[in-house]
C-alpha cells in the first residue's frame, strides 16, 4: 500500500554505483542545426548518397539541401539503370556496337541537383557489378550460357556507352557533375592475378584483361566536360596489399594524364582500420599528385545504446578532424567527403541485423555522429 504520510523512520538510504552521465540533445526540428557544408566550405565539399524516393520527401529534401553541397545517386547512374535491353535486343545489328541507352533514371538525380544548385559525383561509369551480362554477349542475349562478345566489339561498345552518357550529361546538365567514378572496384588482390586485378567475377577482365581500365579513362577524358575530375574508386583501399596495387595501377594513368583522383569508399568499422593506417593510405594516394575524395563513408555499428552512439560520434569526429587537418596542412588534396546515406533506416548495411552507421536517425534527427562530424565540443575526441 502506498503511504502518503511516511516518517523519517520509514526512509532508507539508497546507494547507486557505476553511473555514467552523458549530454543528451533534444531536438524538435533541424532548422537550427550547424551546417556541415558551411563548416567545411573552405576545405572540401560535403556530400550524401541518395535513393530516388528521397528526392520527393520534403523533410529529406530540406535536410539534404541545408546540410550538403554535393550528392551521389546510389544506383540510378549505374549501367544497369541506363542500358536499354528492350531496344538493344529489338535490332541487334543496329545496336551491335552502339548500345541503346535510357536516361530517365539518371535524369532524376541530375534534375534534382540542378534545381537545388547542388554538385553531383557521377557514380559510376564502369563496374563489374550492376552491369548486366547481356551487355557483354555478342547478340545482347539473356541466355546465361550465351558466349561473350569479342574484344573488338566490346571496345566499340565501351566507347559508345561512355560517349553517350558523358555527352548527355554535358549537354543537358552542364557544370553539375564535378567528378566521375570512371572505374569502380577493379582491384581484388585475393583473385591472385598479377597486379591485383579483379578477374573471377569481372566480364571486363575476362574480355580485356586489365586493358579496359586505361581504355575507360582514355574515353572518359575524351568525352567528359572540361574541368571534371576523373576518379578510380574502391573499398578497403587502406589495406596495404590493395593500397599498393591501386597505387601501381594509378601511377601509370596519372603519367598519361587520364586519372585525376582516388576515391576511398571508406566503409569502415568502429575499430578498423586504425586511424594510423587510414591516415597513411590517404597520404599515400595524395603522394601520387592527385585529388583524394572520401566517397562512401559510413561506420558499421550494431549497437544503439547511448554509449554506442557517443563512441560513434567520437569516431566521426576523429575522421573529420583528420580530413580537415590533412587538407589545411596540404598533406592531402581532399576535395570531397560523402557519407553513404542520409539516415540509419535506409542504410545499405541493414540486413539480418539492424545497423546505426549514419548522421541521422530514423526520424531524421541528428545523432552524436552528426555532431562529431561537425567537430562539436560536446563530442569527446578520445
Amino acid at each position: 500500500e502506498y503511504n502518503t504520510s511516511a516518517t523519517p523512520d520509514d526512509l532508507l538510504d539508497i546507494y547507486i554505483d557505476d553511473i555514467e552521465i552523458y549530454e543528451v540533445r533534444v531536438v524538435g526540428d533541424n532548422a537550427n542545426l550547424p551546417k556541415l557544408c558551411e563548416i567545411y566550405k573552405e576545405d572540401f565539399k560535403v556530400g550524401v548518397a541518395l535513393m530516388d524516393f528521397e528526392l520527393k520527401d520534403e523533410r529529406r529534401v530540406n535536410l539534404i539541401t541545408t546540410q550538403f553541397n554535393s550528392i551521389t545517386m546510389g544506383n540510378e547512374m549505374k549501367p544497369e539503370n541506363i542500358l536499354d535491353y528492350k531496344t538493344c535486343s529489338s535490332d541487334v545489328k543496329k545496336y551491335m556496337t552502339e548500345p541503346a541507352l535510357n536516361f530517365s533514371k539518371l535524369d532524376l538525380g541530375m534534375k534534382f541537383a540542378k534545381e537545388h544548385q547542388l554538385s553531383m559525383r557521377g557514380h559510376t561509369l564502369l563496374w563489374h557489378q550492376q552491369t548486366p551480362r547481356w551487355f557483354f554477349t555478342k547478340n545482347y542475349s539473356r541466355d546465361p550460357n550465351a558466349p561473350l562478345a569479342s574484344k573488338e566489339i566490346m571496345t566499340k561498345r565501351l566507347e559508345s556507352y561512355m560517349k553517350q552518357v558523358l555527352t548527355y550529361c554535358n549537354t543537358n546538365y552542364p557544370g553539375i557533375i564535378y567528378a566521375w567514378d570512371v572505374v569502380n572496384e577493379a582491384i581484388n588482390v585475393e583473385d591472385g592475378i598479377k597486379g591485383g586485378y579483379r578477374s573471377k567475377d569481372s566480364y571486363w577482365y575476362q574480355i580485356f584483361g586489365s586493358e579496359y581500365i586505361e581504355l575507360a579513362f582514355t574515353y572518359a577524358r575524351k568525352y567528359a566536360e572540361e574541368g571534371v575530375s576523373l576518379f578510380y574508386n574502391d573499398y578497403n583501399c587502406f589495406e596495404k596489399s590493395k593500397l599498393f596495387a591501386i597505387c601501381t595501377m594509378a601511377e601509370d594513368l596519372v603519367k598519361k594524364g587520364i586519372l585525376d583522383g582516388i576515391g576511398m569508399q571508406s566503409h569502415i568499422k568502429m575499430d578498423y582500420p586504425s586511424m594510423t593506417d587510414y591516415e597513411y593510405a590517404i597520404k599515400k594516394y595524395a603522394s601520387l599528385g592527385v585529388e583524394v575524395q572520401i566517397t562512401e563513408l559510413d561506420i558499421d555499428l550494431a549497437g544503439n545504446s547511448l554509449e554506442d552512439l557517443t563512441k560513434l560520434g567520437t569516431r566521426y569526429k576523429k575522421l573529420f578532424s583528420l580530413y580537415q587537418s590533412l587538407k589545411e596542412t596540404k598533406q592531402a588534396n581532399i576535395t570531397s567527403v560523402t557519407v553513404w546515406g542520409l539516415s540509419d533506416d535506409y542504410s545499405w548495411l541493414n540486413g539480418d541485423k539492424r545497423k546505426y552507421p549514419l548522421f541521422f536517425d530514423d526520424n531524421l534527427l541528428p545523432k552524436a555522429a552528426f555532431y562529431g562530424a561537425c567537430l562539436d565540443e560536446s563530442i569527446p575526441l578520445y
